[in-house]
């Protein structure tokens, strides 16, 4: 493996990937895939800021991949409860989980995800929501694998939180 630095950003790549076409030397490209297992990787170390940048690049490289919202997503909440983030990131965790969601319509976890962060956020703050409410969200969500509730379990504590307390009793 090789470090080389892509946008100001280091990625591990692998050194034989480089090719020789006629007289000009081609450079490895970073897949979309890549760089989502190096941002779980961040993620599950909870360094969530380096998460958010190699997301992110994630996301431009390839945006069809819904787990890269998925991911960006839960590093964008920073490990905080969604009623203490603000209006802006919220809107930003929103748009990455409507765009998961768009790409893997039939993942529980996007739709759990998003339920929490709705409640969280509007409900719990005394605002109104806009649909899709977080009940209609949850009822999407609520067949979420273990593995996918424990993910979320592990980066965000909120006991106040209803669907967050539904996934702790259900997956602890």
């Amino acid at each position: 493996m090789e470090q080389n630095n892509y946008g100001g950003k280091n990625y591990q790549i692998q050194a034989e990937s480089i090719g020789h076409v006629g007289d000009v030397y081609q450079t490895p490209q970073v897949t979309g895939e890549e760089l989502l297992h190096k941002g779980i990787q961040l993620l599950n170390q909870r360094a969530y800021r380096q998460a958010i940048d190699v997301l992110s690049d994630a996301t431009k490289t390839n945006p069809s991949i819904s787990d890269t919202h998925y991911y960006l997503a839960i590093a964008l909440l920073n490990g905080e409860k969604p009623r203490k983030i603000d209006v802006w990131t919220i809107q930003r965790i929103e748009s990455e989980l409507n765009a998961a969601v768009c790409g893997d319509a039939k993942s529980s976890k996007h739709y759990m995800l998003w339920a929490i962060v709705k409640h969280g956020y509007y409900v719990m703050n005394g605002f109104r929501e806009k649909t899709p409410t977080s009940a209609q969200l949850f009822s999407q969500g609520q067949f979420i694998e273990t593995e996918h509730a424990r993910e979320i379990l592990y980066h965000l504590d909120d006991q106040k939180n209803p669907y967050w307390m539904h996934l702790y009793k259900k997956f602890r």
